[in-house]
Parts: structure tokens; sequence; C-alpha cells
């Protein structure tokens, strides 16, 4: 099982034979879980940002780090358009990692967590060889949980924001073009993800299926058409970008669709929703959700577009 999803398969099937299913509503395999616990409905998630897999320290400050983690984690709470009630962080630091730095990552997380609600209540310290960030959130459904797998066949394929800002700026800091016109601002969108608070709000009364993109738009897209048992068909001409992102492609000389779609690290939402105003008010309509299995790309004419990978994957 050198895949991540094919690791990630075997554990949904190792840990459903122990689960108490009248407590499960939603396990493993979508963004987050939910559990009823009696009364109301729990969401919980947990993400880790690990140095030298998610981030380089000299590419990225402590304070943006922390921030980074806190949203990060978030983001899979939206989602489920769910409101985020509260997290608990682990830190794993080495013994001489200096007092200044610490705080200015702890900052990062309260400022994070001010922001999106997610409020710390506890975690743990432990020593280690390298910095890494792993934060849980807890989340309440607005409505009815959203998962990745209500999508339906003639369903609209809509998503917030823009894509392939952060995976371009890190391309920018990893070639030093930091000159670029535009340049900060995409460094800016991968250190600092945006926030979705109020999209969740929305989507609770209108979308079918969603997930946030974290790994690549079509990876992320390709996760809920296999749960929800049906195909999509994206429309490349469609997919909203940043001003100044293809110009800046260009001159990093690289392909602005394949990153857009498979770059990863938006912290975007997508989602599946009958056509409608209130849908195309929360984002872009990028595509369709069609019978069958199959999730492809196409041109302006309608023709394929090949794509050498989906998005990114650990363990690969």
């Amino acid at each position: 099982m050198h895949d991540e999803f094919a690791k990630i398969g075997w554990l949904k099937a190792r840990f459903e034979l122990d689960g108490d299913s009248k407590k499960v509503v939603v396990g493993i395999g979508d963004d987050a879980a939910v559990i009823d616990f009696g009364n109301r409905p729990t969401i919980i998630t947990v993400d880790t940002q690990v140095e030298g897999v998610h981030f380089r320290p000299d590419l990225i400050s402590c304070r943006d780090l922390g921030y980074r983690a806190m949203v990060a984690a978030v983001s899979d709470i939206w989602a489920m358009a769910a409101t985020p009630s509260a997290s608990v962080v682990a830190l794993t630091l080495d013994s001489d990692f200096p007092d200044e730095q610490f705080r200015e990552l702890i900052e990062g997380l309260a400022e994070a967590a001010r922001k999106t609600g997610a409020q710390v209540v506890g975690g743990n310290l432990s020593q280690g060889s390298s910095l890494s960030v792993t934060t849980t959130v807890f989340g309440l459904p607005i409505g009815k949980s959203v998962t990745r797998n209500g999508a339906r066949p003639g369903d609209s394929v809509y998503v917030t924001g823009t894509l392939g800002s952060a995976a371009l700026g890190l391309a920018i800091l990893q070639t030093s073009e930091s000159e670029l016109a535009h340049a900060a601002s995409f460094v800016e969108r991968w250190r600092r993800p945006p926030t979705h608070g109020h999209v969740a709000k929305a989507m609770a009364a209108l979308a079918t299926a969603a997930v946030d993109v974290s790994d690549g738009c079509l990876q992320d897209l390709t996760h809920v058409c296999a749960a929800s048992g049906v195909g999509a068909t994206l429309h490349a001409d469609a997919i909203p970008t940043a001003p100044g992102y293809e110009t800046t492609c260009k001159v990093l000389d690289i392909d602005p669709i394949a990153l857009a779609l498979t770059g990863g690290e938006d912290y975007e939402l997508i989602f599946t929703a009958p056509k409608c105003p209130e849908a195309a008010a929360l984002g872009t309509k990028i595509g369709v959700v069609t019978e069958g299995s199959v999730v492809r790309v196409v041109d302006q004419a309608g023709e394929a577009i090949a794509l050498d990978q989906t998005g990114f994957r650990h363990f690969s």
C-alpha cells in the first residue's frame, strides 16, 4: 500500500469493524467525521503540518505557519457546512526551538482561532527532531452535514475564490522570483489561506456534496465523484484565477491550467448543487456532474485535456 488513498481505504475498512454505528454518522473517508453523542452531532477533523513536507522554515514565518495550520484544519469543518467551535493543538518542537519563534507560532494559531471561531482549548507539547503542528478542530452542523457522497448527475460544480494562486506562490518562493509584478500577492495566498465561514452557512441550504481543495481541485473533486458514484466534466476555460496569474505562470514556464487544477493548498471549497443564482453567488461554476465514473477536463471545443497528475499524494 504505497499510495496514500490505498492506505486510507484500508484504514476505513479496518476501523469500521470496531465502530459503534449508532454514534458514527460519518466515518473515515470524508473531510471530517460526524459523531452523534445523543444531543447534537459534533464534527471532528484533524490536520498536520510537517516541516519538510508541508512547509520549509525558510519560506514561512512561525506566525504565518500557525495561522495556516489552523485555517487548513478548519477548512474541513466548513466543507461539511458546519461552524467551528473549538480546537486542540499538538506541537512537536526540537529541544532548542527559540522562545521567540514559539511565541510567534502561538500568536499565529491564536489569530486564526479568533478569526474562525475555533478557540484553542487544549493540546500537547512534545520534543522531536522537526517542527510539526497537528490541529484537531470540533464543529457544529448548521443544518444537515454536507458530505462527499451526495452529488447527482445534472448538478453543477462550483468553486469558491480562485485556484492555483497558492501553488504559484510556493513556486515563486522556490525559484526566488520575488520581483515579479504579482509575486507578493501569490506568496501571501500560500502563507495565509482564505476563510469561508459565510460560504459554509449558505452551502448548508443548497449544496448536495462538498470538499475543500487541499490536494488539488481535480483530485479532490474525484473524491467527491467516487463517493457519490458519479462522474464530472470540468471546463478549463471556466477555472477562476487571480489577476496576473497566467502572466506569472508564463514567466515561470508553468502550465496555468495544470497548476490551477492540480497544485493544491488553495483551501477553497468545491461544492455541487442544482444550478441556481444562490450557488452562483458563492462560487464560479466550473463544470457539471455526469453519469458514470469518469472525471475529465475539456477545453472550449469540448476536447479532453490530458494531465500528468491529478494532485498531491503522500507516499507516492
